[in-house]
């Protein structure tokens, strides 16, 4: 926003001014319209990584907002080749009706005991959409901090952002925790037959 402030504080120009790009949490919002630096607020690829933002920011859940992290891998490089825009940290956008969560969605004959090794955001993600619809889930990592390599990510300069998705899965999986819906083990490593020997003996799906 430091071009719509000069613009405004030079009175270069007399029309409203809107602020864009790079903004992606409310606080950043309102701070801007606060000091004077914009009119208004544009927001694209905000409303993709979470469409409820506005809604929760609204109802002071921050932390819960999943943030976009400017990644572009499923926005602007999809749309430049052709194909449908989504998201990296939120596969459903302009996904919807195909991928459809829905909490506690599973009938109690299809619940299973899901071990997820790995707390990578693959791993955060899937053992939070299956603790979501019904499952209940068990998340393993030999380091004591969710995140896998997300953890290194942000500490490359301009990527600090990624820090904000570890952000949210925490909260996310501490609400599946609570809810008796999940367990973290971590700084535990797990081996194949290890897990095995925690299914009673029964073949472990390695996929």
């Amino acid at each position: 926003s430091f071009v719509t402030k000069k613009l405004r504080d030079e009175k270069i120009v007399s029309v409203p001014l809107c602020a864009t790009n790079r903004i992606n949490a409310p606080s950043t919002v309102e701070s801007i319209l606060a000091n004077g630096s914009a009119d208004l607020i544009s927001m694209a690829r905000p409303f993709l990584a979470d469409p409820e933002i506005i809604k929760k920011s609204r109802e002071g859940r921050d932390q819960e907002i999943n943030t976009c992290i400017a990644c572009n891998q499923a926005c602007l490089d999809h749309a430049f080749i052709g194909k449908t825009a989504s998201c990296l940290v939120n596969p459903r956008a302009c996904h919807e009706t195909e991928i459809m969560i829905e909490p506690d969605s599973i009938s109690s004959d299809e619940k299973l005991n899901i071990g997820v090794v790995g707390s990578g955001p693959a791993g955060m993600a899937f053992a939070h959409t299956a603790a979501t619809i019904g499952h209940h889930v068990t998340l393993f990592d030999k380091s004591d901090e969710i995140g896998g390599q997300f953890n290194m990510a942000k500490r490359v300069p301009g990527k600090e952002e990624f820090h904000e998705t570890i952000r949210y899965f925490t909260v996310q999986l501490e609400k599946l925790r609570k809810e008796g819906k999940l367990d973290m083990q971590l700084g535990t490593e797990m081996s194949y037959s290890e897990m095995e020997r925690r299914s009673g003996g029964y073949p472990v799906d390695g996929k």
